[in-house]
This record gives C-alpha cells, sequence and structure tokens, in this order.
C-alpha cells in the first residue's frame, strides 16, 4: 500500500476483512460518537455524582446528539450510505448547524457553572468547525482527524502526560479514513494541523 502522493485518495486494493476493520474504526471514531467517551473522561474533573451528570448530559446533548442527527440527516439527504458526508460542497449546512450547536453548548455550559475547562473545550469546538465551515467549499479538510486532537488536549491537560496516550489513535484513524478513499493524507494532515493550532491557542488565550 504505496503512498505516492498526499494529495491523491487511495488508488491501491484492499480485502474485504481489511475494509470492514478500517470502516469499524471510522464509525467509533466518528468526533460525535467518540466525544462520548472524551467528555467522561474530561469530566472526571467533577467530584459530585450529580453534577457529573447533569454537565455530561449537556456535553452529550450539544456536542453529540444533536450534531449527530444532523450530519445522519444530511447524509440521507443527499444519498450518501455509510452516515458520511462525501462531498466538500454538501458539508456547508451541517457544519453550519454543528457550529450553532456547540455555541449553545457553550452558553449551558456558561450557566450551569460547569468547569472552566469544558467550556473551553466548547468554544475551542466551535472554533474549529465554523473554520472548517469555511475551507469545506474549497477543499475536503477531514473532520475525523481534526475531532481527535481538542478532547485530547483537554484530557491531557487534565491528566498530563497519561492523556497523552490518545494521540496512539490517531494513525488508526487516518489509516481507516485513507483506504475507505474517504481523504488524502494531505487532507488528514490539514485537519490536525488545524485542530491542534486553533485549540492550542483557545486553550492559552482562556485557561
Amino acid at each position: 500500500m504505496a503512498l505516492h502522493d498526499p494529495t491523491h485518495l487511495f488508488e491501491g486494493e484492499i480485502s474485504d476483512s481489511t475494509r470492514r476493520r478500517a470502516r469499524i474504526i471510522s464509525v467509533v471514531t466518528q468526533p460525535q460518537v467518540f466525544s462520548l467517551v472524551l467528555y467522561a473522561i474530561v469530566c472526571l474533573i467533577i467530584s459530585d455524582l450529580v453534577t457529573y451528570l447533569e454537565i455530561y448530559g449537556l456535553c452529550v446533548f450539544f456536542g453529540c446528539i444533536f450534531p449527530i442527527i444532523e450530519v445522519l440527516y444530511y447524509s440521507k439527504k443527499f444519498a450518501n450510505k455509510d452516515g458520511d458526508i462525501v462531498k466538500k460542497e454538501d458539508r456547508f449546512m451541517p457544519l453550519l448547524l454543528g457550529t450553532i450547536s456547540y455555541v449553545l453548548g457553550v452558553v449551558a455550559l456558561w450557566a450551569a457553572s460547569a468547569p472552566w475547562l469544558l467550556t473551553v473545550l466548547f468554544v475551542a469546538y466551535s472554533v474549529v468547525t465554523f473554520s472548517i465551515m469555511l475551507i469545506s467549499p474549497y477543499w475536503k479538510i477531514s473532520i475525523h482527524a481534526c475531532g481527535m486532537i481538542g478532547p485530547t488536549m483537554a484530557i491531557t491537560y487534565v491528566f498530563f502526560p497519561w492523556g497523552a496516550l490518545l494521540l496512539i489513535l490517531v494513525p488508526f484513524i487516518c489509516w481507516s479514513r485513507y483506504v475507505l478513499r474517504k481523504h488524502t493524507p494531505a487532507q488528514m494532515v490539514g485537519g490536525i494541523v488545524l485542530g491542534f493550532v486553533e485549540t492550542a491557542i483557545i486553550m492559552a488565550v482562556l485557561l
């Protein structure tokens, strides 16, 4: 599986079993799905169980449930069969709605007196998603690759250095998206860089 040009999609062949593994990784690490676990880890900074469940519920609703619903809706609307939105020009509205959901999450977390780190994390999600929305009409930057970076940085901030172990998952995510012909290597690197740089700036300014 040689990589000849990082700006081109994968052109090789893979077995059915490899394709199934790649699809499983792709689905499980979809940002809105994998965030269910990541939010649970970040919320461990809350010691009171009732408060934990309240804040985690807000994170899940604004950061997972609503974004998943609208992505699935637009995936079906644009006749995509695997839950993805394939064409870059079809991504604008889902990303706009995702940005709005994250902004509402910022407001809800602030109103609920959530730990500041969680509110800042949703600020980062809002800014990064908005940036991807602006880029997507011209370049299909990888949301999967980008979506791991922000929460991983937040977890690393709280549980340094062990939280950084989540970065081990990034190559597997990139591999799955590449062999499924969803993204070029350049698009995945772009997602990683965008997520890291913008999240780092926001955390540096607000934390």
